[in-house]
């Protein structure tokens, strides 16, 4: 059974590596009694923690009628009972502060994005706060099983789903020694959910991207490392998201050009070209 453990604030917002400028509102999420939206924030992860195939209701329906601030004030208050299921399973401290650092990080890209306090991704941290996703090193690990069919993996068959968090470049040297840690962690504290393949599902796997690249580029030789399956889907606003963090696709020609990976997404788009998701798999060392 997990504790409903006191929230340290303080070493909680640490673990979380939230921002100065941030600290103010979560702060103020705090302030008081938990609200019955943040509670029932609290009472869907305490019922998903460890299961991965829980689904994320939309919020503001009947079945969880929250705002984006009542799921912020849940996770937050969630933090001790995540760092008590962590230690249960033996997970090294470093990787609980790592994983969690994504929720600062989040922060501070809706600040850069919307000019506020606030999470438009927090959907994508519910992957965290349930136990279902990990970062190792310069890598993340979402533990899943595929809804669609990747060569080599049989139905039922548990994966990873390598994300690349926004932090630093995609040297192949630090990218190595986390996909060398991955087996090895997940067969020591999820040993009922074997996994032997990882999977990628990203812009940096467009086949244009690549084409477009220098070989020895650090992206390109990311993107080398995955065998290709699947047909890229057209997400045309990701490579702008990820490359310049702006939602709005209006202004395109007044983004910086500044690099040459600037100057690709943005010329493809002005040539009339979309960007793509692409999709690709590799085995574990």
């Amino acid at each position: 059974m997990i504790p409903h453990t006191a929230l340290s604030t303080e070493l909680s917002l640490d673990y979380l590596a939230v921002a100065e400028e941030d600290r103010d509102g979560c702060l103020q999420l705090l302030d008081g009694e938990t609200g019955p939206a943040a509670a029932a924030v609290l009472d869907y992860l305490f019922a998903a923690l460890g299961s991965p195939d829980a689904a994320v209701p939309e919020p503001g329906t009947p079945e969880l009628p929250v705002t984006e601030s009542d799921w912020l004030e849940g996770m937050l208050r969630f933090v001790p009972a995540l760092q008590h299921w962590h230690a249960e399973l033996d997970i090294p401290d470093a990787v609980t502060r790592g994983t969690l650092a994504d929720f600062g990080r989040n922060l501070a890209i809706n600040r850069r994005v919307h000019g506020r306090f606030g999470m438009d991704t927090w959907r994508w941290l519910t992957h965290h706060f349930t136990g279902r996703l990990f970062a190792l090193g310069r890598l993340q690990y979402l533990l899943h099983q595929p809804t669609s069919s990747i060569p080599g993996v049989a139905d039922g068959e548990w994966i990873l789903g390598i994300h690349i968090p926004e932090d630093g470049g995609l040297g192949m040297a630090p990218v190595a020694e986390s996909l060398a840690a991955a087996g090895p962690f997940f067969a020591t504290h999820f040993p009922d959910r074997p996994v032997r393949t990882a999977n990628c599902e990203s812009w940096l796997l467009d086949p244009y991207l690549s084409g477009h690249m220098d070989q020895w580029s650090n992206i390109s030789r990311f993107a080398a490392l995955f065998t290709p399956y699947g047909t890229p889907r057209d997400e045309p606003t990701d490579a702008v998201y990820f490359t310049f963090r702006t939602r709005g696709m209006d202004n395109l020609s007044e983004l910086p050009r500044t690099t040459a990976l600037h100057q690709l997404v943005l010329d493809r788009i002005s040539g009339g070209g979309t960007w793509q998701v692409g999709y690709g798999c590799l085995q574990l060392p």
